[in-house]
């Protein structure tokens, strides 16, 4: 896919190397020679340009892109006037980062559907992380059911998947097992990628590389996480 990320301070250069090494096209785009320039080996192409300016964004290839995300942080009025254009050049999706609960409203106002808040999703996360230290990464559902992905307890190493019963001893629902994996993506780069296995094998041994992926109430992951045996 196509990208093309607006903003390359912590977050947006964070994203915009992520998905370049995962093999999409991006443009990384900032108003800063300096950051462009630092980027310009690990985003696929970094543009410098201030983009709350109108005619900036005839150099981009907005109408080619499958997203665009706008990742400006604290210069609220340079993200609201970007995305604005945005719209106005008929960008096929945009995704704005909002800093404040005004700031969100705004970007709804223009007709932005999707949202986020990056502060405050990695603030809930890392509660988590914090609260049970083996979460890796974390999603909910609703507020009594999330998926978690979590590092094998030790008390499971070397046991098989069949002989653990999840669902059974803590209401949670075993739904694959995630592992990392380095191999060079489309543009030569070595980048570390995920799999993840949904037909478990029950005669599966548990080892230190395995990232559960477990479905179920926060509470309950509670329980499991802070049992010392069965």
């Amino acid at each position: 896919m196509k990208y093309i990320v607006i903003g390359l301070g912590n977050f947006g250069s964070t994203l915009a190397t992520r998905l370049t090494g995962m093999g999409h096209e991006v443009f990384g785009v900032d108003n800063g020679l300096e950051i462009v320039e630092q980027y310009k080996d690990r985003i696929t192409h970094t543009i410098c340009l201030d983009s709350s300016k109108p005619s900036s964004l005839n150099s981009l290839p907005i109408k080619d892109a499958d997203q665009v995300i706008v990742a400006i942080g604290e210069d609220v009025g340079a993200s609201i006037l970007t995305t604005a254009m945005l719209k106005q050049h008929n960008a096929k999706s945009i995704i704005g980062r909002a800093i404040n609960p005004l700031h969100q409203t705004v970007l709804e106002s223009i007709g932005i559907e999707t949202i986020f808040n990056p502060e405050k999703i990695a603030a809930e996360q890392f509660a988590k992380q914090l609260e049970m230290n083996n979460v890796v990464e974390s999603f909910d559902l609703s507020e009594d059911c999330s998926i978690l992905e979590i590092e094998v307890p030790k008390r499971y190493l070397g046991r098989t998947a069949g002989n653990i019963d999840f669902m059974g001893t803590y209401h949670l629902k075993l739904i694959g097992i995630k592992r990392f994996v380095t191999k060079k993506n489309i543009l030569g780069m070595m980048s570390k990628y995920s799999t993840v296995s949904i037909d478990l094998d029950p005669e599966h041994e548990f080892n230190e590389s395995d990232i559960l992926v477990l479905m179920g109430d926060i509470k309950n992951f509670q329980k499991m996480i802070g049992r010392d045996d069965d």
